[in-house]
């Protein structure tokens, strides 16, 4: 009886020596799978679509760099794409991941969905396309004053603002920003360009993005305005330029007719600041008047004594008096015709990068001749016009337009003594013949096409004639209208 029990126990340790007795178990890892199912808006499955997984959502910069996803899978013939997260190493044992299709050069998002996941549980969602076009808002069909060029076409102005984006902005942490010279650094100035193109390009991402990177460069010594000269990583010049910041304030406006009253708040906020900290009264022949400082480092510089025609724009101060109840912003747009009169050459209408408040040129050894600050006033007192039929803007604008009309267009350089001996030394650009030519929208239908012929045969590379460029040709054609018609 002793051996067929021991063959037993024989059989049973073989079985057990196969089978592990004995011994720790290894862990056995489930499979992780998230299946993401692409279709189009019909409701169709859309195949060879790559989609990207990212730690981040779409709606950050690194949540729409391929270089910074996790993997890429194309989807098949169903439509599905799917992704085996244990491959994916240091992943978190549960979180949120981001799939989501990109799409041209520029990696505009197609669609994109947020996966909870958990290691050991497989997922699957679809996620659906919504095709989107080039930002291509409708313009208005006329001002309500002055001529609008047949030289100048809506798809021209479109076209440049995506040679523009493609050019002269980019990524910063999880904003963007907009080039200036060198390319490393930013001017708010250029903040304020890229917020007024991108909110009446309609382009929301691109505004978001450049939005952050200027709350992200408020400074205590610009009394939380953006720092006026900064790189990605750091800040040069702490204080404020006003200019810039005016432009942020109306582009925020702009922005709150597109996508809510946030942007308006936000507008409102730095309007006060410039309210509070920036807007001066002088008083020039026994008269007063206000004006705008320049700038504000731990306290407002310049002021009666140094100001800029340039960063007074009364069709935008307007617009201030109108969403904030505050009387003075239309003083200070009314006063801003005092200063043009003080400072404006008698003959040409051209008027100093820098001046008093009476009017003298080129205080404290800054330049008093119609330079690279100056140029853009043509375009910012001729949206007074455009808008609102101010005949002081009408006068002025149809003024130097007819002394640049006999320069002739193709002739502009860049840069002029006031009685329009030319200095300049780079020739032809559109920060110069832009302003002219929106101005000459004061006076008729054939000088504005004379000079909008001129002006569309142009490809500006330099960060400073590129931006006016866009916002000029907007202007141009019907596609910076006055919010408040809106």
């Amino acid at each position: 009886m002793k051996k067929p029990i021991l063959y037993a126990f024989a059989f049973l340790w073989i079985l057990c020596t196969m089978a592990g007795c004995g011994k720790d178990e290894e862990p056995v890892e489930l499979e992780t799978v998230v299946s993401i199912t692409v279709k189009n808006a019909a409701g169709s499955a859309e195949a060879n679509r790559d989609v990207y997984l990212f730690e981040n959502p779409s709606t950050d910069v690194s949540g729409r760099t391929p270089s910074n996803a996790l993997r890429k899978a194309a989807t098949n013939t169903n439509g599905v794409a799917r992704f085996d997260l244990q491959a994916i190493p240091d992943l978190a044992s549960t979180g949120t991941l981001y799939f989501t299709v990109l799409d041209g050069a520029q990696n505009d998002v197609l669609g994109s969905v947020a996966v909870n996941y958990t290691k050991g549980q497989s997922v699957a969602k679809e996620l659906v396309l919504q095709e989107i076009d080039t930002p291509d808002p409708e313009p208005v069909s006329a001002y309500e004053h002055g001529f609008m060029p047949t030289t100048v076409t809506h798809e021209l102005a479109m076209s440049e603002y995506e040679r523009w984006k493609s050019t002269q902005v980019v990524s910063c942490n999880d904003g963007l920003r907009v080039i200036a010279a060198p390319a490393n650094e930013t001017k708010v100035e250029a903040i304020g360009f890229g917020l007024m193109l991108a909110a009446y390009a309609e382009d929301k991402e691109t505004f978001d993005g450049i939005l952050k990177f200027y709350n992200s460069k408020r400074t205590a010594q610009a009394a939380n305005m953006m720092a006026w000269s900064v790189t990605c990583g750091g800040i040069l010049d702490p204080g404020s330029a006003t200019d810039g910041d005016v432009d942020v304030a109306f582009a925020l406006i702009v922005a709150s007719k597109h996508w809510g009253d946030t942007y308006l708040d936000a507008a409102k906020e730095i309007l006060q600041i410039i309210r509070t900290n920036l807007i001066v009264q002088c008083s020039v022949d026994g008269e007063n008047m206000y004006i705008l400082a320049p700038g504000y480092s731990n306290g407002a510089w310049g002021g009666c004594g140094m100001t800029d025609v340039m960063y007074h724009t009364p069709a935008f101060f307007r617009v201030f008096a109108a969403v904030t109840g505050d009387n003075v912003w239309e003083q200070l747009a009314d006063d801003t015709y005092k200063l043009l009169e003080n400072g404006a050459h008698p003959t040409t209408g051209l008027v100093p990068d820098w001046q008093t408040a009476s009017g003298t040129p080129g205080p404290g050894d800054r330049a008093g001749h119609f330079g690279y600050d100056a140029c853009r006033a043509p375009w910012k007192l001729t949206l007074d016009y455009l808008w609102n039929g101010n005949t002081k803007a009408e006068e002025w604008s149809t003024k130097v337009s007819g002394w640049a009309n006999q320069v002739g267009p193709a002739n502009i350089v860049d840069g002029y003594e006031l009685d329009g001996t030319p200095i300049g030394t780079n020739g032809l650009n559109s920060a110069f013949l832009g302003g002219f030519t929106v101005a000459s929208m004061s006076h008729s239908q054939a000088r504005v096409d004379r000079f909008g012929t001129e002006l569309s045969q142009l490809r500006d590379t330099y960060w400073f004639n590129i931006n006016t460029r866009v916002l000029y040709l907007f202007t141009l054609t019907g596609n910076f209208w006055n919010p408040l018609e809106r």
